[in-house]
C-alpha cells in the first residue's frame, strides 16, 4: 500500500500521556488455532483487518498505530520502542473462552492497537467492534510494559527469534 507524505498513522508517534486503545476481543485467534473449532477457528482462518477503524483513529488524531498480529504483549513492546517509551496497562478484553495469556500473547487477531491524546474522546464502539483503553503511554525505559503494576514479557509471535 501507499500513502500521501506525512498522512500515515505510524508506530513511532506515541506520546507520554497518550491513552491506548485496542478494538475488539483478544485471544479469538489462539483459542481457534488451540480448539480448531466454532467461531474462534474461523476467526484464526479468516481475520478481519480493522480499515475502516484505522481510518477513524487518524480522524481521531491517534498518535500511533498498528495492527495486532503477533500478540498483544510483543506488539505494544514494538510501539513502545518505536516510540522510545514505556507503557503502563490494565488486562484487555477477551475473546469468550480465551485466557488471559491467549489475549496477551496470542497472535493473528488482526484487531488495531492505537494511542491517542488523553483529551481525545474516542467512542466505545466502532461498527460494533468495542474500543477499549487498556493504559497509558508513559516516559521511562523503551520497550517495556508493565501490566498491573509488573512487567509484561514480551513473549508473542517472533519472526526472527530463531535467525
Amino acid at each position: 500500500g501507499a500513502a500521501p507524505r506525512g498522512h500515515a498513522l505510524r508506530r513511532d508517534g506515541a506520546r507520554p500521556g497518550d491513552a491506548i486503545y485496542v478494538s475488539g476481543r483478544l485471544g479469538g485467534s489462539a483459542l481457534g488455532l488451540a480448539t480448531m473449532r466454532g467461531k474462534a477457528w474461523r476467526r484464526h482462518l479468516r481475520p478481519e483487518p480493522r480499515l475502516a477503524l484505522g481510518r477513524l483513529a487518524a480522524r481521531l488524531h491517534a498518535t500511533a498505530a498498528m495492527d495486532l498480529s503477533d500478540g498483544l504483549s510483543l506488539d505494544l513492546r514494538r510501539l513502545c520502542l518505536a516510540s522510545r517509551l514505556s507503557a503502563e496497562i490494565a488486562p484487555p478484553p477477551v475473546y469468550r473462552g480465551a485466557s488471559l495469556e491467549q489475549a496477551l500473547h496470542g497472535g493473528e487477531d488482526y484487531e488495531l492497537l492505537f494511542t491517542a491524546p488523553a483529551s481525545v474522546r474516542v467512542p466505545v464502539e466502532f461498527e460494533g467492534v468495542p474500543l477499549t483503553q487498556i493504559g497509558t503511554m508513559r516516559k521511562g525505559p523503551a520497550g517495556a510494559v508493565l501490566l498491573n503494576g509488573a512487567p509484561l514479557e514480551p513473549l508473542g509471535y517472533d519472526h526472527f527469534r530463531f535467525l
